[in-house]
């Protein structure tokens, strides 16, 4: 076998491992840009009730603001959410009425949002659980995204509306965490809305 011949059939391996090493990083790098992507896309906005609903079922507090969170039953990226309420309920003990509406979508079962959200949302002190059947409260109120918090003072006015995560599942402290202590404390803030990370509700 000639010289030429040999170093081909040498190196066509490496040539071949190259390539695939070269797709394989390829792909990797797409599959963090379109997660990191996905991570900071917020949900579809929506025109929110500026007051709260005459027609809702809903009861808002009359001593002391009122929180609404609306949930998917099984959006992962709500954990964070829940997780971040547990931080402001414990800075703001007994000075907000919250109330988690649980979004159900038409045709399913009874009892099928009592999943781990639902089991999560038990856990913390002092808040409503509201099943909101065929999202007739989330239209109502016009909510999109799982995870979107409205708050409003004790005349019905809405003082904030968005998220209270910085991303989808991220926890810590962020923009509209921080809204709602200073809107509770002081009165005003300098963040009305904030992006929605979470799942579609409907």
């Amino acid at each position: 076998m000639s010289s030429p011949l040999k170093m081909t059939l040498l190196f066509r391996p490496r040539f071949f491992l190259t390539i695939l090493g070269v797709v394989w990083i390829s792909m990797v790098v797409v599959g963090f840009i379109v997660l990191g992507k996905e991570e900071f896309t917020p949900a579809q906005s929506a025109s929110v009730a500026t007051f709260f609903p005459q027609e809702t079922s809903i009861h808002r507090a009359f001593d002391k603001p009122t929180l609404l969170i609306f949930v998917h039953p099984l959006c992962p990226c709500t954990r964070a959410t829940f997780h971040e309420l547990g931080e402001l309920l414990a800075e703001l003990p007994d000075r907000l009425s919250v109330v988690l509406v649980f979004t159900i979508p038409d045709g399913l079962p009874t009892g099928w949002e009592k999943e781990d959200l639902w089991q999560s949302a038990t856990s913390l002190p002092g808040v409503r659980l509201w099943r909101d059947e065929g999202g007739v409260e989330a239209r109502r109120f016009g909510v999109r995204g799982s995870g979107h918090a409205l708050l409003y003072d004790v005349s019905g006015r809405l003082l904030f509306s968005g998220g209270i995560t910085l991303s989808r599942g991220h926890e810590g402290d962020n923009p509209g965490l921080l809204a709602i202590v200073d809107f509770v404390q002081h009165g005003h803030a300098s963040t009305t809305h904030t992006p929605v990370f979470g799942c579609s509700l409907l």
